[in-house]
């Protein structure tokens, strides 16, 4: 189940971004409607997520939890603040190293998705910026997940760039290489979107999210933003505790 609010997460930042040679911190309210499912009942919950974007390099911070990818350096990192520890993962993602024997091509089987992005002319104002409406729906054997982006190309942010950087954190995810390639296909960066998932091997069980970015600012991230803190401790990769996070 965590792992299911997860993928909700890396799919509301999917469309962010980054500009070489400049910072970006942008800041996001996320929402997710309380649900049932598998006789457990999860509350509403509201978070803001911030990320800071520079170039060829991405730090977001959400809970207790911050991942930060470094493409330079082929490196990704993921920091449990609670526990004052870190995962040190190597670039590109190689999953069928992650996980036992046999369990990484089972995985991309149940969770491979056919996407589909639909442009529409409907457009809308989000936070002072225009925006566009795409329609996504995502389909694997486990989920349906439909979605109502709003695309702007006024903002400073470039999408293309992101993809590069937030596609090493979906890589963590079995079956998402058709969305992040499809992604491409929106013009601007995604500034509202609304997500409704239905799982459909428990029960049709639904989740609904949402989230909107709040502030875009051009800023310099503080010392020591793109590595693991001083004090944190290396911990060795467990992939399957790792994604329940």
């Amino acid at each position: 189940m965590r792992m299911t609010r997860t993928l909700i997460v890396v799919l509301m930042v999917l469309c962010g971004a980054g500009v070489a040679g400049a910072d970006f911190k942008v800041v996001q309210a996320t929402h997710q409607d309380g649900f049932s499912m598998m006789g457990q009942n999860q509350p509403a919950k509201d978070e803001e997520r911030t990320t800071w974007i520079g170039d060829k390099r991405m730090r977001m911070d959400q809970g207790d939890t911050s991942t930060i990818v470094l493409l330079n350096a082929n490196k990704m990192f993921i920091l449990n603040h609670d526990q004052k520890s870190y995962y040190e993962i190597d670039l590109p993602i190689d999953l069928a190293a992650m996980l036992p024997p046999g369990m990484g091509d089972q995985m991309m089987q149940m969770m491979k998705f056919d996407v589909t992005i639909t442009p529409s002319d409907e457009t809308k104002e989000v936070n002072g910026w225009a925006a566009k409406r795409y329609d996504m729906q995502m389909k694997s054997a486990m989920l349906t997940m439909d979605s109502v982006l709003w695309a702007s190309t006024e903002t400073p942010i470039d999408a293309s760039d992101y993809v590069s950087l937030y596609g090493e954190v979906m890589s963590l995810q079995p079956g998402t290489a058709d969305m992040i390639a499809k992604m491409r296909q929106i013009e601007g960066f995604v500034v509202a979107q609304e997500t409704s998932m239905t799982m459909s091997m428990m029960g049709d069980s639904k989740v609904r999210t949402n989230e909107t970015t709040t502030a875009i600012e051009e800023a310099e991230a503080p010392a020591g933003t793109y590595g693991p803190p001083e004090g944190y401790t290396k911990s060795d990769l467990d992939y399957m505790k790792m994604m329940q996070r």
